[in-house]
């Protein structure tokens, strides 16, 4: 069946899209989103034109990547070619990014899209780096590795596009946090994202064997009975037939389970209902002829689609028409994780604690037996901020795989947090994991992921805790729904503790910070609840991702490296730096302290005169 009619030179013209070159990538991403994502495209035609087109974009230009990196060259050795061509298109859109422009269709209309719509600089490094698995071959062990690989590399992506539906509509926030700004909003969108690509999975099984890849974890097949082997011969079997009837049956429930937010403008409602339901008859189609997939990708019936279709495009067109809302290409930052002041604690407070509160009990003391230096009344920093860096290098000099990095570093922050409250610090800020660092391989993302939690465990968690009250700064779009989960009741388990303020800097960007906040007291201006000429540094804070936190006296980094790299600009703009070659895996409260040391015989002027520096005295036993 042929698509419902475009008339994509209308649709440019409408947009606004005049420049020849831009217009000529929008249309190759047009092409390859109509060639290659049938549903996509149809479900597409029901928005209106320039969201229409930045879909096209976004779907397209991944499209178009994948069959860079998937079309064998004569000089390709194995998958060497197909990585190199891939890796030279992802820097020259890098490159481009930075510069605002490009040379190529394509990446001009992605570039296009991106700057329109306010898409974060990085979001895309999540659809290359499954691109970058795909050219190397992927497996997975279990349903576990699987869900979690999604929900890091592939899940993003789809959301970006639930992202820019909510937009339209004239929402401001995130498909993880619009049905109620907890957690569980990003479960639901997870699952649905996970039935779209497990059926993606059985429908492009056919593809991914031709390139040597089984997309299903090994533990289904195991289950099923189901021998890896015998489905790269592309030999079906009663198992088989079986395994594809029970994941489509899967896939159907997860789907069932996630409705379309009911705050949805209606026509974008409708359109998410269309996508769905067409996601329905894929799968029907999977399942009534399971051993078909191993030799072509099954067709959803035209007149199926049909009846989902022509009832959408005219309910759409109505919805249009009764309820008008003006499409807004340049919206507000995305907001940055639970509210500020009195939102954040109702979004808090919403949530069970999951943690049973306990007596808190003084740290453990080191292992060699050293303590803290005794400092004058004044010497010791309010605040200390930690780029917590070399985990990787450290774990690469020992031969040893860079996830092995993150977890000796877990153990470096376990015990400089002990090492912070024997010394009587405040608060203390540290740099987790930036916005850029999704650009690492999924395998390092992964044990990030699972080393955060594992470590504030350790601090809230324990039969013993600490009086640590935890704090998270960051973004939520992109973070796994149980880290999202552990930060929140670490937060709420935590709430009541007054020793020191651990804050936890996950999914963290200083110029989104700064940039969400400007747009926060933009919309309070244009709702007339604040006046711009009384706009203060102290008005400007209160929209910070920890309003409370105060600014940076000494800021520290691990690693060798002599550079901030974009944290806490706002905080730290009179901090003391210190950087250190040791890599964060080798640090102990040791260092703490002698950094500590150091800050209390430096002169802060803040501008104005010097103060007389304090004089430490060594600690006993130290």
């Amino acid at each position: 069946m042929r698509p419902l009619p475009v008339h994509p030179a209308r649709v440019y013209r409408s947009s606004g899209i005049h420049d020849p070159v831009l217009r000529r990538g929008y249309e190759e991403c047009r092409r390859a989103t109509r060639a290659r994502g049938e549903i996509e495209y149809a479900v597409s035609l029901l928005l209106p034109p320039p969201l229409r087109i930045a879909t096209w974009a976004l779907y397209g230009a991944g499209v178009t990547v994948d069959c860079l990196a998937d079309t064998a060259q004569p000089s390709d050795t194995k998958d060497a070619g197909r990585a190199e061509r891939l890796e030279a298109w992802i820097s020259a859109f890098d490159a481009d990014l930075r510069d605002g422009r490009s040379t190529d269709p394509v990446r001009k209309a992605l570039i296009h899209t991106m700057l329109t719509w306010n898409l974060p600089p990085g979001f895309m490094h999540t659809q290359f780096e499954q691109l970058r698995l795909d050219a190397h071959g992927r497996r997975f062990a279990t349903w576990e590795e699987w869900r979690r690989y999604n929900g890091l590399v592939t899940t993003p992506f789809l959301l970006r596009a639930a992202s820019l539906m909510m937009r339209v509509a004239g929402l401001s926030a995130e498909p993880e946090s619009i049905a109620s700004g907890v957690p569980e909003a990003a479960v639901a969108w997870q699952t649905a994202a996970d039935a779209i690509l497990l059926t993606d999975a059985l429908v492009d099984l056919s593809e991914d064997l031709a390139d040597g890849h089984v997309p299903l974890p090994q533990e289904a097949l195991d289950e099923a009975g189901v021998r890896r082997a015998d489905l790269l011969d592309r030999r079906s079997t009663p198992a088989f037939e079986e395994l594809v009837r029970r994941l489509a049956d899967r896939a159907r429930c997860w789907l069932d389970r996630t409705p379309v937010p009911p705050v949805l403008h209606p026509a974008v409602g409708i359109a998410l209902g269309a996508y769905t339901d067409l996601y329905r008859l894929r799968l029907r189609a999977a399942a009534d002829a399971p051993a078909a997939l191993l030799l072509r990708r099954p067709a959803v019936p035209g007149g199926a689609r049909l009846r989902v279709l022509l009832p959408a495009r005219t309910r759409v067109a109505l919805a249009w028409t009764l309820f008008p809302l003006p499409v807004r290409p340049c919206p507000p930052p995305e907001p940055a994780g639970p509210p500020a002041g009195p939102a954040r604690a109702e979004a808090t407070e919403a949530r069970p604690l999951t943690t049973e509160r306990r007596p808190v009990v003084p740290p453990a003391p080191h292992p060699s037996g050293a303590r803290p230096p005794r400092l004058p009344a004044g010497a010791v920093p309010r605040h200390v901020a930690i780029v917590m860096d070399g985990n990787g290098r450290w774990a690469t000099a020992r031969g040893l795989p860079r996830p092995e990095g993150h977890r000796a570093g877990a153990d470096a922050l376990v015990d400089v947090v002990h090492g912070a409250l024997e010394i009587g610090l405040k608060y203390l800020t540290v740099y987790a994991f930036s916005t850029e660092n999704w650009k690492r391989p999924a395998d390092e993302l992964q044990a990030l992921m699972q080393e955060v939690p594992r470590q504030l465990r350790r601090i809230t968690d324990d039969a013993k805790p600490l009086d640590v009250r935890v704090r998270w700064a960051g973004l939520r779009s992109r973070l796994p729904a149980d880290v999202i989960e552990t930060l929140v009741d670490a937060e709420q388990g935590t709430r009541d503790r007054t020793g020191l303020t651990l804050t936890v800097c996950l999914n963290y960007g200083g110029r989104a910070e700064i940039t969400a906040a400007a747009a926060h007291l933009a919309q309070e201006a244009v709702a007339g609840r604040i006046d711009p000429a009384s706009v203060s540094e102290h008005a400007f804070a209160r929209h910070l991702h920890v309003p409370e936190l105060p600014d940076v006296d000494l800021l520290l980094r691990t690693g060798g490296d002599q550079r901030t790299s974009n944290f806490l600009p706002w905080q730290a703009t009179y901090a003391e730096l210190l950087f250190l070659d040791t890599p964060w895996p080798e640090v102990d409260r040791r260092d703490l302290w002698d950094a500590i040391e150091q800050y209390a015989r430096r002169t802060r002027r803040y501008g104005s005169v010097p103060r007389i520096p304090a004089q430490a005295r060594p600690a006993h036993g130290a």
